[in-house]
């Protein structure tokens, strides 16, 4: 128990630094630890560099007993989102939180009068500005590697949020692929029948400069359309797209993008990099002087392909380009050898994201849940 701690919001760089410095205080050599880059991890929360703050409101709270940072937590309301769901929702993320209940209790407590003062009147997490950031808790698969995108916690993080009345909202399962010595027949089969009837073509374009160039707003633009229903999501703006294409688009691996165009029309996209897992652990949350060496070799080397987004539009939905484009990352990955590819998270009822996989040998090996509470003032 810490009978001296106290919650208050964050102030200043010095807060902020020490906000983004616990989960490195409280996990230390944890083997399924992935720790952030601290610059990106500061970042997020300028305005000035997040063009979420364009449509959010946002309060960071640390607790502290006798100079030691015993929890953090981020209370944020994004405008966009409740007015595209027609909710008063807020939301509460980047909870971290030394073993003691009662530190937890004063977090949660913060964030949640905080939200009130907003004019919400319920709260989900863990969530971030948008469905990009990380979400949800992980209630299975603790002894999982994640990936660089996916969230961490241990088991008690959940007991806390019980304990406080709150419940499931929605899950997100994660996926472990075999990746086959070689791709199914069946699969084959169906891809030479809709190659030939289909007017779509597959590809990658070899240059991260065309890439972002050419396709990088068609790519986001069919994201917006194919995600628009899915819990969670709030439509991209345009400042948050080219923040997009400058921060992914023109530093990733074009060979596991694939585009799938009819015409010069982007009708849909998947994108996938190697796992760099342990390249983030051995970086330690810096890229200089020896983190960047190691995730430039872990791209090499790697030999699990991490799937990130996926999209088709809607008119091209159910006709196959979900075949033709798995199929075309499946032969890349074959070609740089790989053994395994995560699926990263997807809603546990989505169904048609989840049928890219139905040919290959496959485990759920994590889970995480958002947690939804009813406010109550006074």
């Amino acid at each position: 128990m810490h009978p001296s701690a106290t919650v208050r919001p964050v102030e200043n760089g010095r807060d902020l630094s020490r906000f983004v410095a616990l989960p490195f205080q409280l996990y230390g050599n944890d083997p399924v630890w992935v720790p952030p880059l601290v610059s990106a991890e500061k970042a997020q929360f300028i305005p000035s560099k997040n063009p979420a703050f364009e449509f959010c409101r946002c309060m960071l709270f640390l607790a502290e007993a006798d100079g030691r940072v015993l929890g953090r937590i981020a209370a944020i309301v994004s405008d966009r989102y409740n007015e595209q769901w027609g909710r008063k929702c807020g939301r509460f993320g980047w909870f971290e939180c030394v073993k003691d209940p009662s530190v937890a209790s004063m977090l949660l407590d913060s964030a949640e009068n905080w939200l009130l003062s907003q004019g919400m009147t319920e709260a989900s997490g863990p969530l971030g500005f948008t469905d990009n950031d990380p979400t949800g808790m992980v209630v299975e698969g603790f002894e999982e590697l994640p990936t660089i995108a996916a969230s961490y916690n241990p088991p008690y993080y959940n007991d806390f949020l019980l304990e406080r009345g709150y419940s499931k909202e929605v899950d997100y399962v994660e996926f472990l692929i075999t990746v086959p010595s070689e791709l199914p027949d069946r699969l084959k089969r169906t891809v030479a029948v809709l190659r030939k009837r289909s007017g779509v073509r597959v590809f990658s374009e070899k240059s991260r400069s065309v890439l972002a160039k050419r396709w990088g707003r068609q790519v986001f633009e069919v994201l917006n359309e194919a995600y628009a229903d899915l819990y969670g999501t709030t439509i991209l703006s345009e400042h948050q797209i080219d923040y997009y294409i400058a921060s992914y688009l023109s530093r990733v691996d074009p060979e596991f993008i694939k585009l799938a165009a009819d015409g010069d029309r982007l009708v849909g996209f998947i994108i996938a990099m190697p796992n760099i897992s342990r390249a983030f652990q051995k970086a330690r949350g810096r890229l200089l002087p020896f983190g960047f060496i190691h995730i430039l070799r872990e791209m090499k080397r790697s030999k699990v392909l991490d799937f990130y987004l996926a999209g088709i539009r809607r008119d091209y939905q159910n006709t196959g380009v979900d075949v033709l484009m798995s199929y075309e990352m499946g032969v890349s990955a074959l070609a740089r050898g790989m053994k395994y590819a995560e699926s990263n998270h997807e809603l546990e009822d989505n169904a048609k994201i989840q049928s890219m996989w139905k040919l290959y040998d496959r485990r759920l090996h994590r889970r995480a849940r958002v947690y939804n509470r009813k406010l109550v003032s006074g």
